[in-house]
Order: C-alpha cells, then structure tokens, then sequence
C-alpha cells in the first residue's frame, strides 16, 4: 500500500488527514513508514507528530550484570538510547519542517504499544503510520508484531503499517 495508496486515490474521494501520528524506532523498516507520511503530509496539508519511545527494556538485564561496573552499564544503556533518540529527532525534523505545515516530535519513556497508545487516545489523530517487518513461517507466530496491535488495539484511528 504506501506511497502509492495516496497518489492513486482521487481527492475527492480521500478523507481528509489533518493531523498524522508517525510511530518511529531508528530501525530501516520505518523508512518506508516516513516516506508515505510525508507523502501524505504534502498532498492533505497535514501536521506531523513524531513518536519515538525510548524502551527501557535493556535495563532488565541490569541484576543479570554481576561483574562490576553494574552502574556504568545502565548509564551507558541510557546514554546510547538517549543518543539514539537525538539522532532520530534530528533527522525527521530535517525531512519534515521544510515540507510540512507542522511537525512535532514526541520521546516518551516505556513501553512502545502502551505509549503509542496512550498519545493515539490523548491526541486528535487522523491516522497512525507506523513502519514493519514482514513476516512469514514461524516469525509470524513467534514475533511480538507491534504494528499488528496498535492496529488490534487502536482507539478508533485508522493505522496504516508500511511493511518493508
């Protein structure tokens, strides 16, 4: 679907898209994600929100760590995440600020589904983009499939997941 959803459909017959909500993680599955918001963004005159959650989810590891330095671990987890976050703001504000009406990222801290979630309810969203992988044989069995539920699990807001 993608890119080519949006220029293939009349204008008349497209609902407007006010205000997109991109759901990003750094990884090369959500370029494909990025590319048809701002494709979207430009032909509606859309605003783009950002939402990057930070995962704490290496931090469990942290009474697993016995050797010392245990402190300087988490402060290095941090410090890449932190870091990571930075550059994935940096880019997007670079690509959408000079080709969209209005662009604001959000970081949040948590877990990913609960936290997209929770700004899909607390915004006044038209559509969330979010980037995935494909998945087939077992993966589709075994993956955790978040773009699959945020779309099982949506308010009410349409979720368009661009599979790479």
């Amino acid at each position: 679907m993608g890119a080519c959803f949006v220029q293939k459909l009349a204008p008349s017959i497209v609902p407007m898209f006010k205000s997109l909500l991109l759901a990003t993680d750094g990884q090369d599955h959500t370029s494909r994600a990025i590319q048809a918001c701002l494709q979207m963004a430009k032909r509606f005159h859309s605003s783009v929100t950002a939402i990057h959650v930070i995962d704490p989810y290496l931090k469990q590891f942290y009474n697993e760590i016995y050797a010392q330095g245990r402190r300087e671990y988490l402060l290095h987890v941090d410090e890449c995440l932190e870091t990571e976050a930075a550059k994935i703001e940096k880019d997007l504000k670079n690509l959408f600020e000079c080709e969209v009406s209005a662009f604001s990222f959000i970081k949040v801290y948590g877990e990913p589904e609960g936290e997209i979630l929770k700004e899909m309810e607390k915004g006044s969203y038209d559509m969330l983009i979010t980037g995935g992988k494909v998945l087939s044989g077992i993966k589709k069995i075994t993956s955790w499939n978040l773009p699959s539920r945020l779309e099982a699990r949506s308010p009410g807001v349409p979720v368009l997941i661009c599979r790479m």
